[in-house]
């Protein structure tokens, strides 16, 4: 269960990261509106009583006893009070301008992802060819939902959920928003294709769906351990492994599968239970060779299902992926800033619709309780470079959601103005009303539903 300083660092850390994107939200309206001559009444740092503040040229800039986001009160701006028709009030502007206003707030979230993305990118930018590559399969789990749609290791996916010829990263994010609903796969084997559906699974609160499919990718070894079967054969770090026993290993799971499979003969000597010994080929730095190595029997503490552990042969080495992390310099950071969080945008109109379309769960959102822990997770990491990370990821998701056309949202306002842009004039001020407490109260049982969601999960995790 977490400790009380856990939950306290959790909840510092989400008012903080919310109390920012807000804030650059509403300082998009605000300088916006300021633009247009727009008169601002308010602009606060925070919600409920003011604590303190200063007025300057009929604004009143203030600190507020809440101290999570903030607002902008424009003059005219509520379709609920009664606009008086001065040229200052928002309503009172032409559309045009009304539409920038609202679309500012949006356009600065935006801006603060790809902004936050750069430091990071400059510091470490993640590079893992296999996400580039053609999704080819490696290997099928036995049980999971890519078995049931009868994908087999050497398949090509050709096309998912309408993607053609995806990377593997495509396969990744495509899954990823599809927990529990069936997506449209194609493959291509010995030259036919064939169609299938493929159901990602729910695989806990904090882990990734499960598909059981892993993509090709080096078996390269990592660190060796002092006296295991791995180092008396001669094993180094950054070895690939490229065959066992002749079979050809096409990643990490599949030597591992090539070391369990039938029932070596045992024999029992000083170190250990070992079995037969496995002919492995290795590519060592440019050279490829033949090295001996005989498993020991030995307990695994990472069995999935097994909480103890089983027991499984053994060769004392880990593994080690091919991502590498370089420093971008400012120009490279902005465009891979640019193209991350253009593709971020992508998947999140992509669940967004699937919401919609009733082909995705709503229990897939995360609300408050999710967001804290995330966020206090980053908070706690040793650089801020993980904060930076989520708090762009925040910032994107809350930027587009906000654009989405609900009323009480800024999506909602542009709705209005493009409506009333066709109909020539303006939409009465009662009908307004209507519409935005209609909006509102969809929002407050959306958001019920999340903060639920979030419960529940919190409880999982505790179970």
């Amino acid at each position: 269960m977490p400790s009380f300083n856990h939950l306290l660092i959790n909840t510092l850390a989400v008012a903080l990261v919310l109390g920012v994107i807000v804030f650059v939200h509403e300082l998009g309206h605000f300088l916006a509106a300021k633009l247009f001559g727009v008169r601002v009444e308010t602009f606060s740092l925070g919600f409920g009583k003011r604590l303190l503040g200063i007025t300057h040229g009929g604004t009143d800039y203030r600190i507020s006893l809440l101290p999570v986001g903030g607002y902008v009160k424009m003059a005219g701006e509520n379709p609920m009070d009664q606009p008086s028709g001065k040229p200052d009030e928002f309503l009172s502007k032409p559309r045009w301008q009304r539409f920038i206003i609202a679309i500012a707030g949006p356009f600065m979230n935006a801006v603060l992802a790809v902004g936050l993305l750069i430091p990071v990118y400059m510091r470490q930018y993640p590079r893992n060819p296999v996400l580039d590559q053609a999704a080819v399969v490696a290997e099928v789990e036995p049980g999971s939902p890519a078995a049931a749609a009868g994908l087999a290791p050497r398949d090509k996916i050709v096309a998912i959920d309408g993607a053609q010829n995806p990377t593997w990263e495509t396969v990744f994010l495509k899954t990823a928003v599809s927990v529990d609903h069936p997506l449209g796969v194609t493959i291509e084997r010995n030259g036919k294709r064939i169609q299938t559906q493929l159901t990602p699974r729910s695989d806990g609160p904090d882990n990734p769906p499960l598909v059981g499919l892993a993509p090709e990718e080096p078996a390269r070894f990592g660190k060796i351990s002092p006296n295991s079967p791995a180092e008396r054969a001669g094993v180094k770090p950054g070895d690939r492994v490229l065959a066992v026993n002749g079979k050809p290993v096409l990643d990490p799971g599949n030597l591992i599968a090539r070391i369990q499979e039938g029932e070596p003969p045992r024999a029992t000597t000083a170190l250990g239970t070992v079995g037969q010994p496995l002919e492995f080929l290795v590519q060592q730095g440019g050279a490829t060779k033949t090295v001996t190595v005989r498993p020991r029997l030995q307990i695994n503490p990472t069995v999935p299902g097994m909480p103890g552990g089983a027991r499984q042969w053994m060769i004392g080495a880990s593994f080690v992926s091919d991502t590498t992390y370089v420093r971008l310099p400012f120009s490279a950071a902005l465009r891979h800033s640019l193209q991350d969080n253009k593709r971020y945008s992508m998947v999140i109109l992509d669940l967004v619709g699937k919401l919609v379309s009733h082909h995705a769960s709503i229990q897939n959102l995360q609300g408050p309780v999710g967001i804290a822990s995330v966020t206090g997770e980053a908070v706690r990491a040793p650089t801020l470079l993980p904060l930076f990370s989520v708090t762009s990821l925040i910032s994107l998701n809350l930027g587009i959601l906000n654009l989405l056309p609900i009323p009480v949202l800024d999506g909602g306002m542009i709705l209005f103005l493009f409506i009333e842009s066709i109909l020539r004039h303006e939409i009465s001020l009662r009908f307004k009303e209507r519409v935005y407490q209609v909006g509102f109260a969809f929002l407050l049982i959306l958001m019920t539903v999340v903060v639920y969601n979030d419960i529940v999960r919190a409880v999982v995790i505790k179970n």
